[in-house]
């Protein structure tokens, strides 16, 4: 392989590191890799899906609401269990739906009863919209949101009076799926857009939904709901009104694995272009690339002498030297893993597209391989950079971590105490200054490790982007 094969390569592997679902480029059917925790979250019983960002709820929630049948849902995710039914886009980040900024205006002055008013008139108009049934919601209130769909105030008003029709829109809707043996999914993602300067309207518009929902657990068996949403908002939800922690037993929570997550990269980069797939094949060590017309180039399974094998032809079998030396495929996901071991898609995604980063500024003039070690050591930076952005919107005491700037692991825990106590600048209000109720915060988030000996570790994931040293480095290749 010469430097102009490698870079056309390399510049490939690099749109990795942006492969968000909301700006993904590629049809969501060539880069989802189907999981026995999808098949599950696909259940009729299950309400919630769960997950942390990055973790992949948007990408399951666009390829149930791009309209595919449930024949090909079945083939996809190797289920022929899955029920017949729609899948409708009840709530996410698009023009069928008002804008979080109206939303947000409108919430400041309404009450719990016109925010669940308000997701009952939103499914029902919805629905209609799609097709589903012979519903007819109310004739001024139609006419009001086909109007000025994005704005609440305005065909609100109409919806407040029209419950009782309402409620009967969807309770023969019900009656009609029952007849022909059908379901029908409302699903709702990007909540967390909602109220993202004011968290605590987001919390009323999530507990609103929750009790809908909860309301319409015994009363509709063919009328149900997916949402998707993260741990932390479920949280809130769950202390703006008790009965929500009734859900927790009707939800799943998307976590992933190591092998899944080299079949994740590696899907992706078969998808990415015709080069990259090409060099995936050679990588050997069992490694199968399926090439399906509907599909895409989905992997087979990666073991550990398949992952080892890819890791070996991407950047060298080893990274490190002396006590730091470990083979490259351990390195890649100990270094992405929080301090409960969990690790998201999205990381493994932006160390291999940071890392063709770094390379392609100094490419390898011959072999085979695609990056040298160092390359995977400066991904890590950008990877963790990214990773603290996206965890912080989340859980905003992730940021007191900035008060370690510049100290060297591992570090006593009176010392973490103390210093995330402090109230950084861009943090948002609500933070305590108590240190120990951060601390043991940082501590469930997987943030921070209390060792065996009682001093405070910092994954990498998480050290990198705050510019906290680890004594001895991360295995760094010279």
């Amino acid at each position: 392989m010469n430097v102009a094969e490698r870079r056309r390569l390399l510049e490939a592997l690099e749109t990795l590191a942006y492969r968000e679902a909301e700006n993904n480029p590629k049809p969501v059917t060539e880069t989802f890799l189907p999981l026995k925790v999808h098949r599950l979250a696909l259940r009729p019983e299950i309400v919630l899906v769960r997950g942390g960002r990055g973790a992949g709820k948007s990408a399951l929630f666009r390829l149930l609401a791009s309209g595919r049948s449930t024949g090909f849902l079945r083939r996809f995710f190797g289920d022929e269990r899955l029920p017949d039914a729609r899948w409708v886009d009840a709530f996410s980040q698009s023009k069928r739906h008002p804008s979080e900024t109206a939303l947000d205006e409108w919430a400041t002055e309404a009450s719990k009863d016109d925010l669940r008013i308000f997701w009952l008139a939103h499914l029902v108009l919805r629905l209609n919209e799609e097709g589903i049934g012979a519903m007819q919601p109310p004739a001024q209130l139609l006419a009001a949101w086909q109007e000025r769909r994005s704005d609440p105030r305005f065909f609100m008003p109409f919806a407040r009076p029209a419950v009782g029709e309402l409620t009967a829109a969807l309770d023969g809707l019900d009656a009609l799926l029952g007849r022909d043996e059908r379901l029908v999914f409302a699903t709702y993602d990007h909540l967390d857009r909602l109220g993202q300067f004011q968290p605590v309207l987001r919390e009323r518009y999530v507990a609103a939904l929750l009790a809908l929902w909860l309301s319409f657990a015994n009363r509709y068996q063919h009328l149900r709901a997916k949402v998707f949403l993260r741990d932390d908002i479920l949280d809130a939800g769950e202390a703006s009104f008790a009965d929500a922690s009734k859900l927790r037993a009707r939800s799943v929570s998307i976590e992933w694995d190591v092998e899944s997550l080299y079949r994740v990269g590696v899907r992706h980069m078969a998808a990415a272009g015709e080069g990259l797939r090409d060099w995936v094949r050679k990588v050997g060590g069992g490694l199968e690339l399926q090439d399906d017309a509907e599909f895409g180039w989905m992997p087979g399974d990666m073991a550990e002498r398949t992952q080892r094998a890819f890791a070996e032809r991407l950047a060298g079998e080893v990274m490190g030297t002396g006590s730091n030396k470990g083979y490259t495929y351990r390195w890649i996901p100990n270094r992405i893993q929080d301090a409960q071991r969990r690790i998201v898609p999205r990381s493994m995604l932006s160390i291999l597209g940071f890392a063709a980063r770094s390379a392609v500024l100094r490419p390898l003039g011959k072999g085979n391989r695609l990056i040298r070690p160092s390359d995977l050591y400066a991904a890590l930076e950008g990877t963790s950079k990214e990773r603290v952005r996206e965890i912080s919107e989340e859980y905003p005491a992730v940021r007191r971590l900035e008060n370690l700037r510049g100290l060297h692991v591992m570090l006593e825990k009176k010392q973490v105490v103390e210093r995330v106590a402090r109230p950084v600048e861009e943090a948002s209000g609500g933070i305590p200054t108590n240190g120990e109720a951060v601390f043991d915060e940082l501590l469930r988030l997987g943030v921070v490790k209390v060792r065996t000996d009682g001093r405070v570790d910092v994954p990498d994931i998480y050290r990198s982007g705050f510019g906290i040293k680890r004594r001895g480095g991360v295995g760094r290749p010279t």
